[in-house]
């Protein structure tokens, strides 16, 4: 079944904001989102290869702004080190 929505260009916007982070093309997410509000949401997700790239590459964005961390740093020493 085919349908057309008439969006508000706000949440056109915000949808495809919202896609675009995860990496999705609008129309597989809004009707991802369609199907969860159904109550049919899909128990086994399938994508192609370019999508899982890309939800990859959503997911690494501005990791390399994240601090070096010596390996010391994650000792169970370190971690504990107000316990005994």
């Amino acid at each position: 079944m085919a349908i057309t929505l008439n969006l508000p260009p706000e949440v056109e916007a915000s949808l495809a904001a919202q896609a675009r982070a995860l990496g999705l093309q609008l129309n597989f997410y809004v009707q991802t989102l369609l199907e969860q509000q159904a109550g049919m949401g899909r128990t086994e997700q399938t994508i192609d290869v370019e999508q899982f790239e890309a939800e990859l590459d959503a997911l690494a964005q501005g990791s390399d702004q994240l601090p070096y961390l010596p390996p010391a740093a994650l000792t169970r020493e370190t971690f504990y080190q107000d316990h005994d």
